[in-house]
């Protein structure tokens, strides 16, 4: 019986590690005086690879800002690498497409399954991010129609050992079955309400994301990932 119940543990380890770690890159924003630098790369992830990994601004379909006053408003970003999204904002969000990857015996390629050889799976990445400065209470609400969490009270009360009480949507509306993973360690799954509460470890940097799969046009494979990130002071 031990060991069945090893064997059943790793299965479960594997497909959380399945859902929440297939992402070929994180992305994250960075305050520069009042504006964000989008980045990419492994540097908030447990995925071995480059801290930085450049992409092209092309990439990017919708920037929103919350401004100080809580009202959101679609922003252009630059057009140059890194992208720089104008500031100040109490809540920026970014949502980029960077089309389709494959997963080789060699590694991971943003390339098409066709274009390559040794493909084990493929799929296309819609991937966002965002990140909070400040609190409120329209910020209870998703941003954006893309796949979002969302704090549903004031997470910079909190402290450590606390719970933080996520939302998590797409196309506005709550999103069960939705694995979120904390600091890279997934921690559960959205109930039918939307719902997850994940206890806060420390201080600082938080970092949660989340993904879900599903079929794309013609059938491809489709993943939608996004992150929430927040410094606790």
């Amino acid at each position: 019986m031990p060991t069945a119940r090893r064997r059943a543990s790793t299965a479960l380890a594997l497909l959380l590690t399945v859902a929440t770690g297939a992402r070929a890159h994180d992305y994250w924003l960075e305050p520069e005086g009042s504006d964000y630098l989008l980045w990419r790369g492994h540097r908030h992830s447990q995925h071995a690879g480059e801290a930085l990994v450049p992409y092209g601004p092309q990439i990017i379909r919708e920037v929103l800002c919350a401004d100080p006053q809580g009202v959101v408003h679609p922003v252009a970003p630059s057009k140059t690498y890194p992208v720089r999204i104008p500031g100040p904002c109490l809540a920026v969000t970014v949502e980029a497409d960077s089309g389709t990857w494959s997963q080789t015996l060699t590694g991971t390629k943003n390339q098409p399954p066709g274009e390559l050889v040794g493909v084990l799976r493929s799929w296309r990445a819609i991937e966002g991010v965002k990140r909070l400065e400040g609190w409120s209470e329209g910020l209870a609400r998703p941003l954006s129609a893309g796949l979002e969490l969302t704090p549903t009270a004031d997470p910079f009360r909190l402290s450590e050992g606390d719970k933080l009480r996520l939302l998590v949507t797409f196309a506005g509306r709550p999103r069960a079955g939705v694995t979120v993973a904390y600091d890279g360690e997934p921690r559960g799954v959205t109930g039918a309400d939307g719902r997850i509460n994940l206890r806060i470890r420390h201080r600082g940097t938080q970092v949660i994301t989340a993904s879900v799969d599903e079929a794309g046009p013609g059938g491809e494979k489709l993943m939608r990932s996004t992150a929430l990130l927040l410094d606790l002071p």
